[in-house]
């Protein structure tokens, strides 16, 4: 499959400042540990935002030549999730990172579910924070709640829908994830500890412990695929206008480009986007991945 990629716009000084203030505002806690999950760690580089860190290295030229990849689904362990996650909850938190994952590789890679391919990728989530329910819930009520006001006249703004307004910057969820890609003689030859947070001001709340860290886990996927595939610091590259592919795949739920990214289902769609309006867990509207057949 040929390569497949999208021009990137850069955001003018004075909109990222402000992006810079706002996120800072309030923003959940963003760790990064080295658990032993990756093959080695020696060669990890920092790079840096806001409310993302992580440590990277990418062999450009082994890379350059792959032409299939084989993803392995992310584990997320009970261990480390604690006695608050179930294994539903789970499974959809390391899917979501593997579907976006995915993506991203399809635009470079052709996907194979054979154990013979270039590159081996797997991950594996060693930390999770969870959300807040009472300051989540807190948030959607009273976003609901100015809209109601709103729409009767007696608030201080006329809106359709319900008005978003900053979260409570307490109860943000976080996650961290170690992931490494391997060659056929199962040498790394790129590698990611990655770490996000919710923050106040873009981060969507729901009635979910799982909520941040879902949404995190996509982000995740979209960074260290579109890592792979572009051999670009996914934090340093400019922003992206979504072109027609990645808005009827990644939104609107979609056939993805690569029919081995059906392994891990399709995005919630027009459904997820009106659950996350009300503030619905992410398991009211994502099916997860499809089944595995042995």
């Amino acid at each position: 499959m040929p390569p497949k990629f999208e021009h990137r716009l850069r955001l003018p000084g004075n909109i990222a400042g402000l992006a810079v203030l706002f996120t800072l505002a309030g923003c959940g806690t963003v760790l990064l540990n080295e658990t032993g999950s990756l093959t080695r760690y020696d060669r990890l580089v920092a790079s840096e935002e806001v409310a993302t860190r992580a440590k990277l290295y990418l062999d450009r030229a082994v890379l350059a030549n792959a032409r299939t990849v084989r993803i392995i689904p992310t584990q997320f362990s009970e261990e480390i999730a604690g006695p608050d996650l179930n294994a539903v909850e789970r499974r959809l938190v390391a899917n979501a990172a593997d579907r976006a994952l995915c993506y991203e590789l399809s635009l470079r890679y052709d996907v194979v579910s054979s154990k013979k391919a270039d590159l081996t990728v797997r991950a594996a989530v060693t930390r999770v924070g969870l959300t807040g329910l009472p300051a989540a819930g807190g948030t959607i009520a009273a976003s609901a709640g100015v809209t109601v006001a709103s729409q009767l006249g007696i608030g201080f703004a006329t809106a359709v829908g319900r008005v978003p307004i900053p979260r409570i910057p307490i109860g943000l969820g976080s996650i961290t994830i170690e992931a490494e890609a391997l060659d056929r003689h199962h040498q790394q030859r790129a590698a990611m500890v990655w770490g996000g947070a919710a923050n106040s001001f873009t981060s969507q709340p729901r009635f979910s412990p799982i909520s941040d860290a879902y949404d995190l886990a996509g982000e995740f996927g979209q960074d260290w695929g579109g890592y792979l595939a572009t051999g670009i610091d996914p934090f340093k590259a400019p922003l992206a206008i979504p072109n027609y592919d990645r808005i009827r795949v990644t939104t609107l739920g979609e056939a993805p480009l690569d029919p081995d990214c059906e392994a891990f289902g399709r995005a919630p769609g027009i459904d997820g986007i009106l659950s996350d309006y009300i503030g619905l867990p992410p398991e009211s509207t994502d099916k997860g991945a499809a089944p595995r057949i042995n």
